[in-house]
């Protein structure tokens, strides 16, 4: 292989790390039925971690909005986004804020959860209920929703903090 090629490559790989990691779900091009009444009563089990209290919680609880990260532990783009969505969930203390991944190794999402400093819940959806309900393929992403369950802002790949406070901000 010659070094340009090796070098085009080696961009390829680094900007879909940069963007995300894609096709985690494998039910995406299913078809699928309507899922609209499904997100609005969404409620999954939360991981028993630090910052995590375990138990059910819901993806959006009735009337709040809600800022819902979709991610894996094996993400290479989802550990810095840790970083950024704590930043988030300091400054708005009051806003619901979830993450979600398919695994179901809850020794692996607990030690990332502590490793990463997470102080929100975060659950497992091993069934993809909540990949399919809001039309999730590739991770990282976050989706903001407002009080009344409606998509306002939609991200795939790292975001920085400053850029979800201000989509935040424009629904309060």
């Amino acid at each position: 292989m010659t070094r340009s090629r090796r070098q085009y490559l080696l961009g390829l790989t680094a900007a879909a790390g940069l963007a995300g990691c894609s096709s985690v779900n494998p039910l995406a091009d299913t078809g699928g039925s309507d899922t609209a009444d499904t997100a609005e009563t969404l409620a999954l089990d939360a991981v028993e971690a630090q910052g995590s209290p375990g138990g059910e919680v819901p993806v959006r609880p009735n009337g709040e909005a809600a800022l819902v990260d979709f991610f894996a532990t094996w993400c290479a783009p989802c550990k810095p986004q840790m970083a950024e969505l704590r930043a988030v969930s300091e400054e708005f203390p009051d806003l619901h804020l979830v993450s979600i991944t398919r695994e179901d190794d809850t020794e692996a999402i607990t030690a990332f959860w502590e490793d990463y400093d997470g102080n929100w819940p975060v659950t497992s959806d091993p069934t993809f209920q909540a990949f399919q309900a809001y039309d999730v393929d590739d991770i990282p992403t976050k989706v903001l929703l407002d009080a009344d369950g409606a998509e306002v802002w939609r991200h795939t790949g790292l975001a920085a903090a400053g850029t979800i406070t201000e989509e935040i901000e424009a629904i309060r």
